[in-house]
């Protein structure tokens, strides 16, 4: 990834998961709000496997 160290990268990877877990469960909030509980699991699960997230 162009870092300058292995250190650099691994905390770069960490904050990165993190974003993305952030992202992933704002998109959930969003879901359930707009489609109701039953849905926004479904969704959710949908996002996680899109994007790899492991929550």
């Amino acid at each position: 990834m162009g870092h300058s160290s292995t250190r650099a990268t691994l905390i770069y990877q960490h904050i990165a998961m993190e974003r993305d877990r952030a992202i992933a469960d704002a998109l959930g909030k969003l879901a359930e709000k707009r489609n109701g509980h039953r849905r926004s699991k479904s969704a959710l699960e949908t996002i996680k496997a899109r994007s790899g997230i492991s929550l």
